[in-house]
């Protein structure tokens, strides 16, 4: 029972170990738009680009930064379709140190 509690514990403080290592934390000098200022920017983008916005549902807001993107970090914010399956998501990123917008309809891909 003791090497069970052992190689239990060791296990734990490795994912512990793991998470902190690798999180990441907004560094507020990064943040020139904040999420209060970037959500009325990323609905009049949605609206402006997405004529069928009424269909969708604002999912999550999240921070990201995609590889290889000049622009940096940036404010995602996810729309899914009303309708089940919820496959359907419009997408609506506000850079965090311009406040500039792209939106862009997500592809589906068919499971079947």
């Amino acid at each position: 029972m003791r090497f069970y509690f052992l190689s239990l514990s060791t296990l734990m403080s490795c994912a512990l170990l793991a998470t902190t290592v690798f999180a990441q934390d907004l560094d507020p000098k990064d943040v020139i738009t904040s999420l209060e200022q970037a959500l009325p920017i990323a609905i009049a983008k949605a609206k402006a680009e997405f004529p069928d916005l009424d269909d969708y549902i604002l999912y999550s807001v999240h921070p990201r930064v995609l590889k290889a993107d000049p622009n940096g970090l940036h404010w995602e914010f996810v729309w899914k379709a009303r309708a089940f399956p919820h496959h359907k998501a419009l997408i609506v990123r506000v850079h965090m140190k311009d406040g500039s917008a792209v939106a862009e309809r997500e592809k589906v891909v068919d499971p079947h």
